[in-house]
This record gives C-alpha cells, sequence and structure tokens, in this order.
C-alpha cells in the first residue's frame, strides 16, 4: 500500500472561512487489496465500457409516471464553502464547512491549521485579526440562512486544534506518515513523538466542558469545548428545530488522521477509537441540542469502508489484525452495528446519518484532463455509484456498488439511517464532460436514494459543471427544477453512451427527463414514451459541448404518445412535459 494524492481543484486553492489558503492535494490512502483479503467481494474481471454494446445511432426513452420509486431529497444538491451569491447561481440546497483545515478550526481563536496540506501552518482570517469566537462559523451560518440553504458543520474531533491563527506558527520534523501506536495506549509511533509539536501550534479539544457554558471564552489558547461550542451556536442562531445548525458531521475522514494531520495524531485510527470517538463527540452535541442530526463517520473512500487505519500495517492490508480482532467484519458493518448497539441502550440515537466521501479513483479522472480516453472513462466511472455489473477501472479494481452497497450495510445493521455522500466530485468541471459526470451523479443520487450530498467543493457559476447543477435546481428564470419524486426510466443502450433519469414534480404533477448523451461524435434521435400516458405540452431545455450554458430548446415534435427529442453530442436534455393538477 502507497500513499498518493488526489489533486484538488485547478488552481489548487481552497477557500475555508474567508481565508484563502494553498491546498494543493488530499492524502488518500490507495492501493491494490489483494483478492484473498477481499471479505464478502467479488473481483470482477472483465471491463464494462466501449465495446460491451455498440454505439446506438438513435435511442428509446421510457418512462413509467406511474411507478414512484421514492422522494428526492433536495439536500442531494449540497456544496461545500459557498457564499450567498454562488449558493444562489448554483441553486444548491446544503452548505457544507468541512474539509482537513476544520478538523483542527478553533472556533474561540478563529484559527485553524491545514496540516500536510500547507506545511502545518497555523492561520486565521488575515481581515480580522480581533475577531470574536465563533465569528467565521457565525457569519457561514447567517450567509446560509439569508438564502434559505441548510448548514452541515463539521465539529473537530481529533482531539488537538490551532492554538493562535499565526502563519509563522508550524510544526516540524514530521515524518511522512502515520503508522501503529508505540505501545496500545501510546500516542507516539517509531521515531516520532507529537507532544512537542502538540505544545507549540496547538490546543487540546474536548468534547465536553463539564461546566457552565460561555458564549465568549477567553482567546488565550487554552482547551477548546466542542458542546460550549454548539451552546454558542444554538444561543446565536436557534436551535435545529427552529431555523438553526441542523446537521453536525464528526470531524472528517478520521481514517486519514496519521496521514493527513502526522504532526498532532500520528497513531493510526483503530476500530475501537473511531467508534468511541463519534460516540463521545455525537452524544455531547445532542446533550446541547437534542434536535441536532448527527452524522459519520465520514470516511475519506474505499479502503476506510472495509478497514481501520490500523489495518494497513506493513502488508497492504493483508493480515488487517485489527479487523479480525472485530469478528473479521468490514468496519462500517461493525460500525453501525456498535452505534446501533449503543444507542439501543441509551434510549436515543446518537447517529441520524451515515456519512461517506467517494471520489473516482481511475487514472486522472479526479483531475482536469479532458483526453477522448480520460472522458470516456470519467463518464463510465459513475457506475460504481450503482452497477453491479461494472468493475471499477482502478487500483481498486472490483464491483463498488456504492449506494446500494451503503444502504444494504443500513438495513441490517442500523435501520432508519439515513446516507449521505458528504464528499465527493468527478473532476474537469470547465468541460463538457465534467459536466456530464456531474448530471449523471445528481441523477443517480436521486434515483438511488441518497439522502445529502456535498459537492467539494463548488463548481466555478460559470462553468459546464455550474450549468449542470443548474439543470437540476433552477434552469430558467421561472426557478423551475427537477422534480421531487424519482420515477422509473429506461434507456434502449449501454449507459456507457446514454443515460437518463426521470422525476415527477409533485407541485405540479408535471414529469421532467433529463437524457445525457455522452457520445461526442454523434447527434441522437431520441423517442420518449410514457407507458402509454399522452404527453401534454412540453419543453425542452439543455446544454451542450457547442453551447455551454442552459437554454430553452423549444418544444419536441409529438410522435404517436411520444415525443421525439434529437440529443446533441455530449449533451444534457430536459425535457418537462406538463400533465396539469
Amino acid at each position: 500500500m502507497t500513499l498518493s494524492r488526489r489533486q484538488l481543484l485547478a488552481g489548487g486553492a481552497v477557500l475555508v472561512a474567508g481565508a484563502a489558503v494553498g491546498l494543493t492535494s488530499r492524502p488518500s490512502v490507495r492501493g491494490v487489496l489483494d483478492s484473498t483479503v477481499r471479505r464478502g467481494e467479488t473481483a470482477v474481471s472483465r471491463r464494462i465500457g466501449p465495446g460491451a454494446a455498440p454505439p446506438p445511432t438513435s435511442v428509446t426513452i421510457t418512462v413509467d409516471p406511474t411507478r414512484v420509486l421514492r422522494p428526492i431529497s433536495p439536500l442531494i444538491y449540497g456544496v461545500a464553502h459557498a457564499n450567498p451569491e454562488q449558493l444562489i447561481g448554483l441553486g444548491a440546497q446544503l452548505n457544507r464547512w468541512g474539509g482537513n483545515p476544520n478538523t483542527r478550526y478553533n472556533w474561540v481563536n478563529s484559527a485553524w491549521n491545514a496540516a500536510r496540506d500547507w506545511e502545518f501552518r497555523n492561520y486565521g482570517n488575515d481581515t480580522n485579526k480581533t475577531a470574536p469566537p465563533g465569528s467565521a462559523t457565525d457569519d457561514f451560518v447567517r450567509d446560509n440562512q439569508s438564502v434559505g440553504v441548510e448548514t452541515v458543520l463539521t465539529v473537530p474531533a481529533m482531539g488537538w486544534v490551532a492554538r493562535n491563527a499565526d502563519k509563522q506558527v508550524q510544526s516540524v520534523g514530521v515524518p511522512s506518515d502515520g503508522g501503529p501506536p508505540l505501545a496500545p495506549a501510546a500516542e507516539a509511533i517509531a521515531g516520532y513523538d507529537p507532544a512537542d509539536n502538540r505544545q507549540h501550534t496547538s490546543a487540546p479539544s474536548f468534547a465536553r466542558k463539564n461546566a457552565a457554558f460561555v458564549d465568549a471564552p477567553d482567546q488565550g489558547g487554552g482547551p477548546v469545548y466542542q458542546d460550549e461550542w454548539v451552546h454558542h451556536l444554538v444561543k446565536r442562531h436557534g436551535s435545529a428545530d427552529d431555523g438553526g445548525v441542523r446537521y453536525y458531521v464528526i470531524d472528517n475522514e478520521p481514517d486519514l488522521w496519521s496521514s493527513t494531520h502526522t504532526d498532532v495524531h500520528p497513531v493510526q485510527m483503530s476500530y475501537d477509537q473511531t467508534l468511541a470517538t463519534f460516540l463521545d463527540y455525537a452524544t455531547a452535541i445532542k446533550s446541547v441540542d437534542p434536535g441536532a442530526r448527527v452524522a459519520g463517520p465520514a470516511l475519506s473512500g474505499w479502503t476506510g469502508y472495509f478497514y481501520s487505519a490500523r489495518d494497513r500495517g506493513t502488508d497492504t492490508y493483508r493480515g488487517h489484525a485489527d479487523r479480525q480482532a472485530h469478528g473479521d467484519m468490514p468496519f462500517l458493518a461493525w460500525w453501525l452495528d456498535q452505534v446501533r448497539k449503543h444507542d439501543e441502550q441509551a434510549g436515543a440515537r446518537s447517529l441520524d446519518v451515515l456519512d461517506v466521501h467517494y471520489y473516482p479513483q481511475g487514472a486522472n479522472v479526479f483531475g482536469g484532463a479532458d483526453d477522448p480516453y480520460t472522458r470516456a472513462m470519467r463518464l463510465r466511472s459513475t457506475r460504481s455509484l450503482w452497477d453491479p455489473s461494472y468493475g471499477d477501472e482502478s487500483w481498486i479494481n472490483d464491483t463498488v456498488r456504492l449506494i446500494p452497497r451503503m444502504r444494504e450495510w443500513i438495513d441490517q445493521y442500523y435501520p432508519g439511517t439515513r446516507l449521505a455522500i458528504g464528499e465527493w466530485n468527478w473532476g474537469a468541471e470547465k468541460t463538457m464532460s465534467g459536466a456530464l459526470a456531474i448530471a449523471d451523479v445528481l441523477g443517480i443520487f436521486g434515483r438511488e436514494g441518497v439522502d445529502l450530498a456535498s459537492y467539494w467543493t463548488f463548481p466555478p457559476v460559470d462553468s459546464p459543471a455550474a450549468q449542470a447543477f443548474q439543470l437540476f435546481t433552477r434552469y430558467n428564470d421561472r426557478g423551475d427544477a427537477f422534480g421531487d419524486q424519482a420515477i422509473t426510466a429506461s434507456v434502449d443502450t449501454s449507459p456507457d453512451y446514454v443515460t437518463t433519469y426521470a422525476s415527477v414534480d409533485s407541485h405540479t404533477n408535471d414529469v421532467v427527463v433529463v437524457a445525457i448523451n455522452k457520445r461526442y461524435d454523434v447527434e441522437l434521435p431520441a423517442s420518449f414514451n410514457f407507458g402509454g400516458i399522452s404527453p401534454g405540452s412540453a419543453s425542452v431545455y439543455g446544454l451542450s459541448a457547442n453551447n455551454t450554458a442552459v437554454r430553452a430548446l423549444g418544444s419536441p415534435a409529438a410522435i404517436n404518445a411520444g415525443l421525439q427529442v434529437n440529443l446533441p453530442p455530449a449533451s444534457l436534455t430536459l425535457v418537462r412535459i406538463a400533465r396539469g393538477g
């Protein structure tokens, strides 16, 4: 197992609470897992892609408005760290405060440490060096409230936050990666003790104060208490059930703490530590605001779903002693089961939302590349979110089937838990292939039943990727959007060429269909059939490689009991059929 890096958005700068911080990469544990340690997994030896089916020259799209699959949660149209203008422009419904630096956010001092993403330096808001406690998140929440967008806040749970906002303060002598503890309860690893760097850069952070709360604690660099922060948020913005912050996530990618935040947390997290950390902070939050919805464990990706960081060892997860010590259960399945048992005994939920992160792992897909090979892989790789016949074309080399897999674990180990894809991005957002991928992902989220999702971070409002967002959230001046009830839809060709998603708008009873032509070489005539229901008046909107802004395309031609619409090369086409009340 080696450590590689997921490249961030082009330019490598992420706006965090008003401070532009150079974040050039985010560590991601990756590697080829030997088939002998894939417990319950079946390796897929064949590739699904061009050649699996002949390219179509026309398609038939069949929609059945009478077969409602499920409601579509508006919170799947989420982003991160966007300002009100950007939120309005995208039509976003959720805004996440997350990412590596917020693991070390000190709400009292308005300070962060970006860890390995930026030389293990502290930093703060350069425009307001005397900002009062909580001001950065207070502004973030108020901005979201001003445009009616739901807030998701990351609660630091690692135990250490930035002591101050001084950029000259940084950790030194940090090893390239963490490892197992020197002893079972040790906080040092072979060759590195974090004590000096902790003292120099950081303040201790705890779930509970166990004393009276103060709305504006002393900013002298002392201990920070997260339940006191929640109390501050409730006092300033209201409780979760009264318009305040509704969603809290227990930190960010704890499976990578030893890689990202090596300077203060070099020890790899185990099964038991990850569980105990979540329960400590989740119950602390709910003790202050019982209506809050708590999400976790916000794992970084595929390997973290099955193993703890401690399992990596020196043999790329083959021995996985930590997992073996926990019944050889995949980590997330075990974690859900243990949280459920805790909550049943306590008589109250600590977990409301299972939160996982997911990025495509194929070569160059998560990046700006748009050559024909990469764009084809990008557009195929969305199938990893749902398709049992798709073998992921990356080091994973297996069937991912992400959303059904997570739902099956939820149903088996903690029924009633909602599902969040707390961080995702398919790359190339300034290109049409990036836009096609985003539309495909948003359609999949709605059809497969994701409850919350946050794009990382947000597509530039004038980009093709942003236009793909708008096709689902507000594609015209009237504010029309994709519907809120997912219905069945199919197309008579491979999803590598064309995919389609359909919905009913429960406010108008209109049927709304999005068709994605992934072929760059040909316009495809598409026949839309509606299960014997004659369509009424219809309108068409879309964007394509030749015109990357959403625009009205007129009315489709009626054919028999259906419609005929031409799908331009590399295009997104939305058809709205008015049926009246």
